[in-house]
C-alpha cells in the first residue's frame, strides 16, 4: 500500500468528488488497558487481506449511485 500524488493516479480513479481525509489513529488505550498486540506482522496482514479480497470478489456488484466507482478490473 502506498500514497501517491493525485497526478500519478489512473484517470478513472480521479474522482470528481472530494476524498480528501485527515486521519488520526491512535491504539495506546487499548494496549494499555487489554494488552493488545498484532499477531501478524503489517506486511503479512496486507499481504493476506489483499489475496483474501481477490479470491473472495462478489459475485454481484452492489448497485451504486455512482457505477463507475466499483470497477474490480480497475482496482
Amino acid at each position: 500500500m502506498i500514497t501517491v500524488p493525485k497526478s500519478q493516479l489512473p484517470t478513472e480513479w480521479k474522482l470528481p468528488i472530494n476524498t480528501e481525509q485527515d486521519w488520526f489513529v491512535d491504539s495506546t488505550r487499548i494496549r494499555q488497558e487489554l494488552g493488545y498486540k498484532e499477531i501478524v506482522p503489517l506486511d503479512e496482514a496486507l499481504r493476506r487481506t489483499i489475496d483474501w479480497q481477490r479470491t473472495h470478489s462478489p459475485q454481484e456488484p452492489q448497485q451504486f449511485a455512482v457505477p463507475w466507482l466499483l470497477d474490480y478490473t480497475i482496482d
